[in-house]
């Protein structure tokens, strides 16, 4: 069989960027209407789509910190929690758009004021049919876990009308409510478990395409199709996938290689040249919409001057970054949010220059030596990328040492403030949703690791979420943007180049920027 290597794209992240600054503009409608926007006419629910074949093994680097949706922010996760759950609305694999999950129609009463109404007939993996009562019960059980508290950031109420139809009302106007209601923070469960205590820890109980069966640390999770999905057009077309982890690059490549794994999702890039030399093996690339980042904790210390901060910042090697811990396979920038995204800003940006690090420091009066801190990594990548900041930051005189964790307990640590820095990767569609997420006060001790506390910034962010109108969003954003380059709380090194390789048997028709590849569509040519 001839290899394919398809979605080939330039490394200029310039091309992703038509299609995703409309992402936020199309998100709400720019004059609200009364009469609802109907989803996509789904089939019978009584004619699934039959099971075309077995099932896949999948491995990647690192297991998910837990398969309940409310419980993490880790993307690895987030893709598991796609296999076995829904939310009102789901994230469009072209246009990273929020489009219509569960929902069936909805409709904008007010500017603040949302109607939804569900398919009816959608079973949950348990055997109940899900009703509003169940959203209304999982949108209340979300807000008891600090993990996804920024998914449901944008809601302030809710009502249930009928068995299939619920209100929402965000209190002030807000960009981001679809966005948000895409999260796997807001996917749903069934009520009556939430009210009897169920350990969502040990078996998530959703609706959607796979059924989770088993996990065994550190070694595989195993889940298997469900026959009775509500959306025929998405039903699962294999049997079963079992995600096996790999830790150690080429051994998840010889395991492709010689038929024990079928897919990758963690593909080791020393290795790309030799699978796309292989006829057995498709090796998929697309421009990717994560922001790999280096964070400061700007509550300690050696970070609490902005002088100090910017120091640094011109002091890491961006390219010499990428090449070492990616072989080249991302794309180096200078800002502090995502510059793909509608609204970001390069004010205030520096440039990669250790001489005038130096003087910076020296003009401020700034002791090197006053900045000794520690990062922490989880992965070889981020060891890597380390290793040359290292080296980096010891030529301006700045002493740094190096602790690899798991990622469990990273993503536990860097919740407070006892850390000094580390790196992270964060994936998202607009450039809203990141400024929140990331760096505002309002998610110190949730996802803004850094502690950012800037008030100016913070102020600007709320004001874009309640700001319908694209162009004035945007202009609020830039100008949010320049201020956020300019206090280097968060550096950003790349965005990623999102790499998969696979059987050439295996069909895989969706892989988006996010990294998603929905497991549901994917099947075996005959």
């Amino acid at each position: 069989m001839s290899k394919k290597r398809i979605l080939t794209m330039l490394l200029a992240t310039v091309l992703l960027l038509g299609a995703l600054a409309a992402c936020l503009a199309d998100t709400l409608p720019e004059t609200y209407v009364e009469s609802p926007i109907v989803a996509t006419e789904l089939p019978p629910n009584d004619m699934p789509a039959p099971l075309f074949g077995p099932g896949i093994t999948v491995a990647s680097m690192a297991e998910p910190p837990s398969v309940a949706p409310a419980r993490h922010s880790a993307l690895i996760g987030s893709f598991m929690n796609a296999m076995t759950h829904n939310g009102l609305f789901r994230v469009d694999s072209e246009t990273l758009n929020p489009v219509p999950d569960l929902v069936s129609e909805w409709s904008a009463i007010s500017d603040t004021v949302f109607e939804l109404r569900i398919h009816e007939g959608v079973m949950f993996h348990n055997g109940d049919e899900m009703t509003a009562y169940d959203i209304a019960a999982s949108l209340e059980y979300v807000r008891t876990y600090p993990d996804q508290r920024v998914a449901h950031g944008s809601l302030t109420s809710w009502e249930v009308i009928d068995a299939y139809t619920l209100r929402l009302d965000t209190g002030e106007p807000n960009a981001l409510l679809l966005n948000d209601l895409a999260s796997h923070g807001n996917f749903i469960m069934p009520r009556s478990l939430i009210d009897s205590g169920h350990d969502f820890m040990a078996e998530p109980i959703g609706s959607g395409p796979f059924i989770f069966e088993e996990w065994r640390a550190g070694d595989y999770l195993r889940f298997r199709a469900f026959e009775e999905y509500f959306d025929a057009a998405r039903f699962p077309r294999i049997e079963y996938v079992e995600w096996r982890i790999i830790p150690e690059g080429s051994s998840r490549t010889i395991a492709l290689e010689v038929g024990e794994v079928d897919y990758l999702v963690d593909v080791a890039f020393p290795d790309v040249a030799r699978m796309e030399g292989n006829d057995n093996i498709t090796v998929q690339q697309i421009s990717g919409a994560t922001f790999q980042h280096f964070i400061m904790n700007n509550d300690r210390p050696q970070f609490s001057n902005i002088y100090a901060r910017q120091a640094i910042d011109m002091a890491l090697d961006r390219e010499a970054m990428v090449e070492a811990s990616l072989d080249g396979f991302g794309v180096p920038i200078w800002t502090s949010m995502p510059p793909i995204l509608a609204g970001a800003s390069t004010e205030n940006t520096r440039s990669f220059g250790p001489d005038a690090a130096r003087a910076l420091l020296a003009e401020h009066n700034i002791d090197p030596a006053s900045l000794d801190f520690e990062m922490l990594v989880f992965d070889e990548q981020q060891r890597r990328r380390a290793e040359v900041a290292q080296a980096n930051l010891g030529e301006i005189g700045i002493t740094t040492t190096i602790l690899m964790i798991d990622f469990a307990t990273w993503l536990t640590l860097t919740l407070g403030d006892t850390y000094d820095a580390t790196f992270a990767n964060f994936t998202t569609t607009n450039l809203v949703s990141f400024m929140r997420n990331t760096m505002s006060i309002d998610f110190i001790d949730s996802q803004n690791r850094s502690r950012m506390r800037n008030e100016e910034f913070t102020e600007l962010v709320s004001e874009a979420i309640v700001t319908v109108n694209e162009n004035e969003r945007n202009a609020i954003l830039e100008k949010a943007s320049g201020i956020a380059n300019q206090h280097a709380g968060i550096l950003g090194i790349n965005m990623n180049i999102v790499v998969r390789a696979f059987n050439s048997n295996l069909v895989a028709p969706e892989l988006s920027a996010n990294g998603a590849m929905h497991m549901n569509m994917m099947y075996w040519n005959e």
